[in-house]
């Protein structure tokens, strides 16, 4: 299949997905989004009426007035929903295509939708959890287990021990257990132990938490993925705060011997109206001996209306080594969503990452030619959609232009097999929960 026919085919496709529920006549809308169909306030299935907030677009957004507001769940054994467990789980999976059609058939450094041309199934991701839920008084007891198979496992597996001992021989569909903790709380204390994703930076491991399908590069090079410690948190109304001690980042086990315990801690705030929220993250331990390493990121988020959000971050991470001395990255990420109504949105991402002195960014993956080191600036701007027909199924088309600007000359680029600076990509997966 020609590079044109398949670009063809995943446009077509992911156009299919967006027109495909109706034509381009005026549709109708519910009038109201919150609530359910038919719930007190709220207009049924019988009193939908013309959609008046989106203008020409609403032709083009169609979302059922009909469509189901509850997503469906596994069912939880008996004995598991007595004691206030949830059994469920998602599945993401999708496609990449490069212009520059790269000999080794990587998108370069973009991740986690690292292969060109290739379905991928992300994740398939089965999780058991009992939320605290205690109501601010009183105790309670919590926990999560998540297991994750599938492309997207190789980049959220512990550096040391743990999936690293197991006997994994597959090239991209890997095994991983990112999160296994237990939680207690007392009124508005909780304490969490085990093994967890970092409160560290704005977007996440799990497809569910993310609106675009690739990621940042503050993300997948900027930011550590998972923990191992123990955290203790406090909420005061609109005010919580996390400190607690860690293993090192995505480490499980000691890598040097010498058992270093390093700091983790958060906090995050909201105003009253919900408009505004501001979380500030930070990791600061030793990585390997006399190897300290400290990483930061504070995120913004404004709801400038009902459908527009503007979310800002700022990235920052130092590290040291007794060969190479000080090393540095740092970034700032800006997203913009908007939403048209219940089942379509829209979200821009514009980045600039600063990787220094060339000691984060690199092509990951076994037959990556794309090796790096890379010191310089890097920039990408994405633009995608997100599409909800049902409460269980998105789809998120995506468009991303990649460029790189190196501080020094360099032996290797970021994209097309290490032979160009520059990449333009399209991306299209689905995630569907239970």
């Amino acid at each position: 299949m020609t590079k044109k026919s398949l670009f063809g085919k995943l446009a077509a496709a992911c156009l299919c997905f967006g027109l495909g529920a109706g034509s381009l006549q005026a549709q109708v809308y519910p009038t109201s989004w919150s609530g359910q169909n038919g719930a007190a306030g709220v207009p049924g299935c019988s009193t939908c009426s013309s959609y008046d907030g989106g203008g020409f677009l609403s032709d083009f957004f169609y979302c059922d007035p009909c469509r189901p507001t509850d997503p469906w769940k596994l069912p939880t054994p008996g004995f598991l929903e007595r004691w206030g467990f949830e059994f469920g789980g998602w599945v993401g999976a999708g496609i990449s295509v490069v212009a520059n059609n790269p000999a080794d058939n990587y998108n370069g450094v973009v991740t986690f939708n690292d292969r060109d041309q290739e379905f991928q199934m992300n994740q398939l991701n089965l999780y058991l959890e009992r939320r605290i839920n205690n109501g601010g008084c009183g105790w309670d007891w919590g926990g999560r287990v998540d297991v994750l198979y599938g492309t997207d496992a190789r980049f959220t597996q512990a550096i040391d021990g743990l999936e690293s001992d197991w006997n994994q021989t597959e090239r991209f569909y890997q095994v991983a257990l990112p999160q296994f903790y237990f939680d207690v709380a007392y009124n508005s204390w909780t304490l969490r132990g085990g093994h967890f994703y970092s409160p560290v930076g704005y977007e996440a491991v799990p497809v569910t938490q993310n609106f675009f399908y690739s990621h940042s590069y503050s993300h997948q090079y900027g930011q550590p993925f998972t923990h191992t410690g123990l955290l203790l948190s406090r909420s005061f109304n609109r005010l919580v705060v996390t400190a607690g001690i860690q293993r090192g980042n995505d480490q499980f086990d000691d890598t040097d011997g010498r058992n270093a315990i390093g700091f983790l801690g958060a906090v995050r705030w909201t105003s009253e109206d919900d408009r505004f929220g501001i979380g500030f993250g930070i990791s600061a331990d030793e990585q390997g001996i006399d190897r300290p390493i400290t990483i930061y990121s504070l995120v913004g988020t404004w709801n400038v209306t009902s459908r527009l959000q503007w979310v800002i971050e700022h990235t920052f991470g130092e590290s040291e080594d007794p060969q190479t001395g000080k090393s540095q990255w740092y970034g700032i990420t800006n997203y913009l969503y908007y939403k048209f109504n219940p089942c379509w949105q829209t979200g821009l991402r514009v980045e600039w990452f600063r990787d220094e002195d060339g000691v984060r960014v690199a092509g990951i993956g076994d037959g990556n030619r794309a090796t790096g080191p890379f010191p310089g600036d890097f920039y990408e701007i994405s633009y995608g959609f997100n599409w909800s027909p049902h409460p269980n199924l998105r789809v998120r088309p995506e468009v991303r232009w990649d460029w790189f600007d190196a501080n020094r000359p360099v032996s290797v680029l970021p994209y097309d097999a290490g032979d160009r600076d520059n990449q333009f990509l399209l991306g299209c997966d689905f995630i569907v929960t239970f």
